[in-house]
């Protein structure tokens, strides 16, 4: 699986790409709200992880934008704001959850293992016959 790292702070970015890597999977980091939409539209991403607050462009304006074109994909925010109004503006946006900062390590990884194998789980390992 490919997972989209959007991130400005560098120890956090470090954080979240050591326990991808961990479980397996790959992952794609941008350090502001532009990049990762390019990132997004030139490669296959299979789940995001995005601060709220980024350079260039919010983390609502890039799941806006993502889920626009795929209502399907997960999406997780991350934010040192962990307000109810914050988490209601990430579910507006499109998020699925709203994982507040500093992050829990055994936290990610139960969020990102759950979602990554409902993922995989949920796509036909082969064509169907018909």
């Amino acid at each position: 699986m490919n997972v989209l790292v959007v991130e400005d702070n560098k120890a956090v970015s470090l954080i979240i790409c050591r326990i991808i890597e961990e479980l397996g999977h790959q992952y794609v980091l941008a350090a502001d709200g532009e990049a990762a939409l390019r990132l997004y539209h030139q490669r296959d991403i299979d789940l995001l992880i995005l601060d709220v607050e980024l350079p260039i462009l919010d983390g609502f304006t890039v799941a806006r934008d993502v889920r626009n074109g795929n209502p399907h994909i997960p999406i997780l925010f991350i934010s040192g704001n962990n307000s109810e109004a914050c988490f209601q503006q990430c579910l507006d946006a499109g998020g699925d959850t709203l994982m507040p900062k500093p992050l829990r390590p055994s936290e990610l990884r139960t969020w990102l293992n759950s979602r990554l194998a409902s993922h995989h789980d949920s796509v036909p390992a082969s064509p169907a016959a018909g």
